[in-house]
C-alpha cells in the first residue's frame, strides 16, 4: 500500500535501483533519486518497458531509505503469497526488447484468421488493421504482426505442425513472438467431426509450447456459426472447456494465457437477419465488415492483454 504525503507538503525521496529509474519516462532524475510521489505516474511506463509490476516497484522502494527530510512514504511489505506470485509467470514480455523496441505478434488460426470471404473468393485479413492501430498506440516501437492463418485446417491436422514450425522458426531467428493470437478449432468440429476432448488436449499442448518460449497466448474461442444440433453442441462444449481452463490457469498465477471471448458479437442466431447479412458471409466465414469488426475487437483485447 502506498501512502503519499498531503498535497503541498514535502515528499520523501527514495534511492530507486537503476533498473527502474532507467525507464521512468520524461522524469528528471539525478543520481538515481526519484520523488516517491512520481511512482504512480511512472508505473505504466516502467511496466511497458521492463515488465516492472507495481508490487515489484514498491518492493524496490521499500528496500531503500529516505534521503531527505519530510513526511515518510509508508510502503507495507507484500504478503507471502503475493511475493510468491511475483516469481511465477506474471511478467510483461515486452521488456525482452526494451532496447530495440520491437513487438512481435503472431496471428494464428484458420480461414477466419486468413480473412477468407467465401462467396467473393478473396481474402480480407484483419491483421493489417490491428498492426496499424498498435503502431499508432506504441509510437516509437516497431510492431510486427504475422498472419499465420491456414484455411480449412484444424489443430488436429495442419495447424498442429504449422504452429510448431512458426515457434521454431521464430526461436531459431532469435526473435520469439511476444504475443500469439490463437483462433482455431471450428474446422476440427465442422469439417472433421472430431470430439471436444482430443481438440482441447491438442490446444493445451500448443499453448504450453508457446508459453515455454515466453509468448503470451491470446485465445479466441471458436466463433458461432449457422450450424445447429450436434456440431453446435460440440462447439459450445469446447468453448466452455477453453474458458474454464484459462480462468483456472490465470487464477493459479499463469498470465501466459489470456481469454478474448467474442461470442456475443458473432452469436449467429441471436443476431437480426439484417445484422447477420452484414457480418456473416456464408454462415461460417465473415464479410469484409465482419472482419473489420473483428480487427477492432482483437485490438481492444490485445491492449488489455498488454495492460497498456
Amino acid at each position: 500500500m502506498l501512502k503519499c504525503s498531503p498535497a503541498g507538503s514535502s515528499l520523501a525521496v527514495y534511492r530507486v535501483p537503476w533498473c527502474v529509474t532507467g525507464v521512468l519516462s520524461n522524469l528528471r532524475t539525478c543520481g538515481g533519486h526519484v520523488p516517491a510521489g512520481t511512482i504512480m505516474q511512472s508505473y505504466a511506463v516502467s511496466k511497458l518497458l521492463l515488465g516492472v509490476s507495481m508490487s515489484a516497484l514498491l518492493m524496490a522502494c521499500h528496500a531503500s531509505r529516505p534521503l531527505v527530510g519530510g513526511p515518510t512514504v509508508a510502503i507495507q511489505p507484500l504478503p507471502a503469497h503475493e511475493a510468491r506470485q511475483l516469481q511465477q509467470a506474471r511478467r510483461n514480455i515486452l521488456g525482452l526488447d526494451a532496447k530495440d523496441k520491437d513487438v512481435r505478434i503472431l496471428a494464428f488460426g484458420d480461414s477466419i484468421t486468413e480473412g477468407w470471404v467465401n462467396t467473393a473468393w478473396v481474402k480480407t485479413p484483419w491483421t493489417p488493421i490491428v498492426q496499424q492501430k498498435l503502431q499508432q498506440r506504441l509510437a516509437g516501437w516497431n510492431v510486427e504482426l504475422v498472419n499465420g492463418g491456414i484455411g480449412s485446417a484444424g489443430v488436429l491436422d495442419l495447424l498442429n505442425e504449422a504452429f510448431k514450425r512458426q515457434l521454431q522458426d521464430a526461436k531459431s531467428a532469435g526473435k520469439p513472438f511476444h504475443y500469439i493470437i490463437f483462433e482455431a478449432g471450428i474446422n476440427d468440429i465442422l469439417m472433421q467431426h472430431r470430439n471436444t476432448p482430443e481438440i482441447f488436449d491438442r490446444m493445451k499442448e500448443l499453448w504450453s509450447l508457446a508459453n515455454a518460449d515466453g509468448s503470451t497466448v491470446v485465445v479466441i474461442p471458436p466463433l458461432p456459426t449457422d450450424a445447429q444440433g450436434e456440431r453446435e453442441e460440440e462447439r459450445e462444449t469446447l468453448v466452455g472447456k477453453m474458458k474454464s481452463y484459462i480462468e483456472q490457469q490465470r487464477s493459479a498465477g499463469n498470465k501466459g494465457l489470456f481469454l478474448l471471448d467474442l461470442e456475443k458479437y458473432y452469436d449467429y442466431y441471436a443476431l437480426s437477419p439484417r445484422r447477420r447479412r452484414q457480418i456473416f458471409d456464408d454462415g461460417v466465414h465473415l464479410t469484409e465488415t465482419g472482419y473489420k469488426m473483428l480487427a477492432d475487437l482483437v485490438y481492444d483485447g490485445l491492449i488489455k492483454a498488454m495492460e497498456l
